[in-house]
């Protein structure tokens, strides 16, 4: 019945997908008609514009990227402006404010539900005199990135080839920009992308083998903790509540370290009812965006759904484990083969069925919400202890090390007990 009901799932969502797409092409060709009144542009000289507005997460994979492009020989002349996302505003002020000569803040919900609103940053963006523009993500939505990109009419557009499912759209999309960057390997994680568009549109990108926060943390909790993010913005990729108090009640079954719960403001009733349920600690909706990199930075590990939390613990190089759908799994969850350390993914069985039989050929993968809920506790449970373990003995400087959970599957049955359960 389970399989049965994915399918009808999976059916109406493409039926719904196809309708969106019809619809988001025709709002292109109305916006479009309306940015097509604004003033002729202003070019004023060596002037460019980067475009960033995708979510906090995608833009921690590409900050340590950014600094290059006020580095590069090919724009150290050039006055770099950048037009980001609101979302991740107070990141970029605590750590990257340097990197650009001037900022754009966006408001997405704004700007994609107010037509004045959005006049008036195209408006500004016309006015500004840009010379060129270079639309830096891997997946751009044309009502966003395109348009703002049009909007500020520079004589030279940089992009890269656009990934979205719909072909149309990429089409559409790549046929508005004056230089495209082609990747020899579209299978690579959102990190190495980045460097490698950076590299191309620079001259140069950035050298690091990880994402890199540096940052004197300040430690909000005297006691050893595992830090849980709950949420996630979309519910097929919401680990659910019960599942999260199962692994809170079986972790706090063998290990007396303190569980935090930790999201935005809009994940408090979910964390109400985990924290009646295990009597865990909860900074939900409580903290800042710069608080919370101390709250990573001082954490034993993190749990997260595929959200920015596993992306910040990656910069912050923090144990984490992530729980995933295995939507956008190469670019987003797939740390361990892009080589990058200490961090886990844990996959519902539908998915691992399906990459053991097509193999990872595809960025594409739709996942529903029964999907990640079938995720057991004592399997993300497993995977905390081992990658914990496989932590510890590489800040030793042992290596080779595999099969550290016991053959029986239970908790507490590798060699590895948690730092404070030693004490």
């Amino acid at each position: 019945m389970l399989i049965k009901f994915r399918y009808i799932s999976l059916l109406i969502r493409r039926i719904h997908s196809g309708k969106a797409s019809k619809l988001l092409l025709q709002s292109f060709r109305q916006w479009k008609a309306e940015l097509n009144g604004l003033p002729a542009p202003a070019r004023s000289g060596k002037k460019l514009l980067l475009i960033r507005l995708d979510d906090i997460g995608d833009y921690l994979l590409f900050r340590n990227s950014l600094m290059e492009y006020k580095k590069s020989p090919r724009w150290r002349e050039y006055e770099i402006n950048l037009l980001g996302n609101i979302a991740w505003e107070e990141f970029f002020t605590a750590l990257d404010s340097g990197a650009v000569d001037r900022t754009i803040w966006v408001n997405k919900t704004d700007y994609l539900n107010d037509q004045s609103y959005r006049m008036k940053i195209w408006l500004q963006l016309r006015q500004a005199g840009y010379e060129t523009v270079i639309c830096t993500s891997c997946t751009r939505p044309l009502l966003l990135d395109d348009l703002c990109m049009l909007a500020a009419g520079a004589e030279n557009t940089l992009g890269s080839v656009n990934t979205f499912r719909h072909s149309q759209w990429n089409r559409l999309s790549d046929s508005l920009y004056t230089d495209l960057f082609r990747t020899e390997d579209p299978l690579i994680h959102e990190f190495y992308f980045n460097a490698r568009f950076t590299e191309w549109s620079c001259g140069t990108g950035y050298p690091g083998k990880r994402p890199q926060i540096d940052y004197p943390f300040t430690r909000r909790c005297t006691e050893p903790y595992i830090l849980c993010f709950i949420g996630a913005n979309t519910r097929s990729r919401r680990w659910p509540v019960k599942r999260w108090i199962e692994f809170i009640n079986l972790y706090q079954k063998y290990y007396p370290n303190r569980i935090i719960l930790a999201g935005g403001k809009g994940e408090a009733a979910m964390a109400k009812d985990i924290q009646g349920a295990t009597g865990a600690r909860s900074i939900v909706g409580t903290v800042s965006l710069q608080e919370m990199i101390d709250w990573v930075s001082g954490s034993q590990a993190v749990i997260t759904n595929n959200t920015m939390a596993a992306h910040l613990s990656a910069a912050c190089n923090k144990p984490a484990v992530i729980i995933a759908n295995g939507d956008n799994y190469i670019r987003f969850t797939e740390y361990g083969s892009a080589g990058i350390d200490n961090i886990s993914t844990v996959y519902p069985e539908v998915f691992q069925r399906r990459r053991r039989r097509v193999g990872d050929r595809s960025l594409h993968y739709t996942a529903v919400s029964a999907d990640i809920a079938s995720i057991k506790a004592l399997a993300v449970l497993n995977e905390l202890e081992e990658i914990l373990e496989l932590n510890e003995l590489i800040q030793s400087g042992v290596t080779g090390v595999s099969g550290l959970v016991g053959e029986s599957g239970q908790p507490g049955t590798s060699a590895f007990k948690l730092p404070v359960a030693i004490q």
